[in-house]
This record gives C-alpha cells, sequence and structure tokens, in this order.
C-alpha cells in the first residue's frame, strides 16, 4: 500500500519505517506495550473513561439513518449493482436486476418508478427508493 506523502521531511524509506511503528499498534486496537511502565497511564478516579471512538449525541444517534436496519438495506441493495451501472434510468436498472437474478421486491421497487426517471449514482437511486433519506458511509 503507498504511502501519500505530504511532507519532504524525510525520504519514502523514512515513511517505511515509521509506517511499520505504528501499524501493529492500529491493527491490534489495544495496548501492545510488553513493558506496562512504557503505557499510557489511565484516566485518574476523578476523570471521564476516554474512549477511543467518541460516541454522538443523544439527538443526532436518534435522527441518524444508520441503524443496522438501513445499512443492511443498503447493502441488500448495493450488491446487486456495479460502479459502471450508472448513471442509469429507472427501466434499465430494473433490467440488470432481472439478468442478475435480483429478488423480486427489488425489481417491483424499480418498476415502481417512473421508467424515465435518471439515478447518477447509487445513492440517487437510495434517495429515491426510500424517501430522501441521505446515504452516510459507516465503518465499523
Amino acid at each position: 500500500m503507498p504511502i501519500q506523502r505530504g511532507s519532504t521531511k524525510h525520504g519514502p524509506a523514512k515513511d517505511d519505517n515509521l509506517a511499520q511503528e505504528v501499524d501493529r499498534i492500529v491493527g491490534a486496537r489495544r495496548d501492545t506495550r510488553t513493558e506496562e511502565w512504557r503505557s499510557a497511564e489511565p484516566p485518574g478516579e476523578d476523570q471521564p473513561q476516554v474512549s477511543v471512538i467518541p460516541e454522538r449525541p443523544d439527538s443526532e444517534r436518534a435522527t441518524s439513518t444508520n441503524t443496522s436496519a438501513a445499512v443492511e438495506a443498503r447493502s441488500e441493495l448495493a450488491r446487486w449493482f456495479d460502479r459502471h451501472d450508472f448513471p442509469a434510468r429507472a427501466a434499465r436498472l430494473a433490467y440488470v436486476l432481472r439478468n442478475r437474478n435480483a429478488p423480486e421486491q427489488l425489481i417491483e421497487a424499480l418498476t415502481a418508478r417512473p421508467k424515465r426517471e435518471q439515478y447518477n449514482s447509487f445513492g440517487d437511486l437510495w434517495r429515491a427508493l426510500h424517501g430522501g433519506e441521505d446515504v452516510e458511509t459507516v465503518r465499523f
């Protein structure tokens, strides 16, 4: 995996060495120090625990479209399309789904849309089929 260099302070060999130093820590998602004195100290009794991934506020969590059901539905729809299928009209996408033996409910959802409606991306298709809900990128 090539590293994108944003600075010219050192050469590619040094970049590779620096990347190797943190590779195990990033991959392990835990402290990899063998000697306890090298590890960072935990927070004190009167201090909150620090999370690697900060949690969203409750108001943001409630309005998020990233429920597990929404993620599953987007994944199910996306698995039947390739990047080169877009841009296309609804009739063409329904034809693609039939040829790939997609579930009948997906084909019916597309055939219910106006045949001349144009979708420039998978996100456009998702928003049209699900009442304007936005497609968000989720990484776990």
